[in-house]
């Protein structure tokens, strides 16, 4: 049987995964990181964006995260729209589509195994960005910014507005708060700077077939879901092996939040 644990604090997670966290960190996410044998490395993501106005907030924010000092990202066109958003082992995937007034505006989604994230989702909710309250560029590119912060490692920054990666969720959508700050640069470096592994779970491999090596990232959101339960779920696959998913959910008011 599938079991679900709904985690109200990342040490949650660490005891339940019993994982080391950086010692330098405050806001890692538990430490999660891609293995990797040198630093900086390349991390590809996977374009699955269907419009224009996505895939060029995309193009923004990996420029933004590729100027930390340990690692790049870079965007493999693929293009296809896979709505239902299928992991590929090494990369992380990253797709839009109208996925229902179901409460969130975007998922983040990482496999792990022994600690070490070996591929990632990231999804964006067009139900409701296409309302006026959500349908401009500062929370677009925001969601973006922070679901793919989460897939390299982060957690949330507490009681600050210039980074996409703070914890207000939907009350701040600033310009401010769109892009990465120094802190989380810093952070990236005292998790990735701090040592090196000596096996790879990033893929350097060029795209290839459909990429159906993950279940739907909403396999790890469990029935009736909602913020009440907080933004972090886990999902234990066993040996090891987890399903992570953070979550930004839509205001209280909007159609469909719980």
């Amino acid at each position: 049987m599938v079991r679900y644990r709904l985690l109200a604090t990342v040490a949650a997670v660490a005891a339940f995964m019993a994982l080391a966290a950086v010692a330098s960190a405050d806001h890692s996410w538990n430490g999660y990181h891609w293995a990797r044998t040198s630093s900086p490395f390349a991390l590809q993501l996977e374009d699955d964006l269907t419009s224009a106005e996505w895939k060029g907030h995309l193009v923004n924010v990996s420029a933004d995260w590729t100027q930390s000092t340990v690692l790049d990202t870079t965007i493999v066109n693929k293009a296809v729209g896979k709505k239902n958003c299928p992991a590929i082992a090494g990369k992380v995937r990253v797709c839009n589509g109208k996925y229902g007034f179901n409460g969130w505006l975007g998922v983040a989604t990482i496999w792990l195994s022994g600690g070490h994230i070996t591929q990632g989702t990231a999804k964006v909710n067009d139900s409701y960005f296409n309302l006026d309250a959500y349908n401009n560029a500062d929370a677009k590119r925001h969601v973006v910014c922070q679901e793919v912060g989460h897939t390299l490692g982060l957690d949330h920054q507490h009681d600050v507005s210039d980074s996409c990666m703070n914890d207000q969720g939907s009350a701040l959508f600033l310009a401010s708060a769109v892009r990465p700050n120094q802190h989380d640069y810093d952070q990236l470096a005292a998790i990735y700077g701090s040592h090196t592994d000596s096996t790879t779970t990033v893929s350097s491999a060029a795209p290839s077939g459909n990429g159906r090596n993950g279940s739907p990232p909403d396999d790890a959101l469990p029935p009736g879901a909602g913020p009440q339960q907080g933004n972090l779920f886990a999902r234990d696959l066993g040996g090891g092996r987890m399903i992570i998913t953070f979550v930004i959910w839509a205001q209280p008011g909007a159609p469909g939040a719980r």
